[in-house]
């Protein structure tokens, strides 16, 4: 199935610049109605769907559009403001944070006239590199590759990418030890860090950790941002208090018995905000309070995470940032320049899941709980997550 896929994409590209060719050539002058879907089929020895998807395709570029019942016909206007130049973003699969990405470089580089073309793989390497090599061949400028998927043998398979493509390649979101090719990234260790110790600064010491598959590249360097600032402060991390992926079936019953147990965790630490609203949900079911009876935080500030019950304490990544760094980075090798590497970070967006509110850190390493009165008060009943945001981060 991927096979024929991947021929299918090739056919209606190499339509669809037959198409432009013909326009470009006179063949077909503005105005003018192309050649009926069955003589294209004819022409471009290829299917009808094929001619369709080619046609489509090049009604959204503005080059072509359709009238009903008469055909398609040569747009007679050229494309307003048509891209000079081209990059291609080469993704395994779409998430929230990758669409915010991908919005603000669009919009990021529509200035320049560098159009940004969205390349799917589904996490196969061999559309990956064909991915690339159409790049290459429909002359983009650059290729950005969102680094993501299992770790072991990262380094090889973008150390082969390197080498195997003519094409100027830059990683997004993290860095690759060991390959010097150009990286803008998010500091997902830094973050996961900030948050723990946050947690840490509160009083607490028994932190347990709701993550993702650690033998994935995002998962280990999360991990290893939460573990590590425990053990630069001498604690210990039993690993029956980490937990990955979903909280169902049987990793749903470790998670009661280790937080009804005597010596249970005081606060729990989520690598994302969905995995958080889990955790608090599996908490109440519990019987259990958050944050007076465990304190919560996620990474992330989805648009959902002020209006849990309690509101969430996140991590806010500096995505504007990093944005402007890849489009520096983009304009940079379209002009000839070698683009520099950075790595972003963020800050803490406070609310009451952590339980700044309830919490006061003593002399000593043991936490205590303490009633939310005054000002304390206040901040928990703030009205609009604008105002909750506003006041928590005075509790700091």
């Amino acid at each position: 199935m991927a096979t024929s896929n991947r021929a299918l994409g090739l056919l209606y590209q190499r339509v669809a610049d037959g198409i432009v060719k013909g326009i470009e050539s006179g063949k077909w002058h503005p105005g003018d109605r192309l050649p009926s879907e069955r003589a294209l089929c004819e022409l471009f020895s290829v299917s009808q769907i094929t001619v369709r998807r080619a046609l489509r395709e090049l009604a959204l570029a503005g080059r072509v559009y359709s009238h009903h019942g008469l055909g398609w016909f040569v747009n007679p206007d050229p494309p307003p403001d048509e891209p000079v130049a081209e990059v291609v973003l080469v993704v395994s699969q779409m998430d929230w944070l990758l669409a915010q990405v991908y919005g603000l470089l669009v919009e990021a580089l529509r200035p320049s006239r560098i159009a940004a073309r969205l390349a799917l793989t589904g996490g196969d390497r061999g559309l990956e590199d064909e991915a690339l090599a159409l790049a290459a061949c429909h002359d983009a400028c650059a290729a950005l590759v969102v680094v993501a998927g299992r770790d072991e043998g990262m380094d090889a398979r973008y150390e082969a990418m390197q080498q195997g493509s003519d094409l100027p390649v830059v990683l997004l979101l993290r860095e690759v030890e060991g390959v010097s090719l150009p990286s803008v990234a998010l500091d997902e260790v830094q973050a996961m860090a900030t948050i723990t110790r946050h947690l840490l600064q509160m009083g607490h010491r028994r932190l347990a950790y709701l993550g993702d598959d650690p033998t994935l590249i995002e998962g280990k360097r999360r991990y290893w941002g939460f573990a590590s600032t425990l053990w630069e402060e001498g604690l210990e991390l039993p690993m029956d208090w980490v937990f990955s992926g979903s909280l169902t079936g049987d990793p749903a019953a470790r998670f009661h018995g280790v937080f009804q147990g005597r010596e249970a965790p005081s606060a729990l630490v989520c690598t994302s905000d969905l995995r958080a609203a889990e955790a608090i949900l599996q908490l109440t079911s519990m019987g259990l309070r958050c944050p007076e009876d465990v304190a919560v935080v996620g990474l992330g500030n989805r648009d959902f995470s002020a209006f849990l019950t309690p509101p969430l304490t996140t991590y806010r990544f500096d995505l504007v940032g990093l944005v402007g760094a890849i489009t520096a980075a983009v304009t940079a090798i379209h002009e000839g320049r070698e683009p520099a590497s950075s790595r972003f970070a963020g800050r803490i967006v406070m609310r009451q899941s952590c339980g700044s509110a309830l919490w006061r850190v003593p002399s000593h390493t043991t936490a205590t709980r303490t009633p939310s009165r005054g000002a304390a008060s206040s901040s928990v009943e703030a009205s609009t997550p604008a105002e909750r945001d506003s006041q928590q981060r005075h509790l700091l």
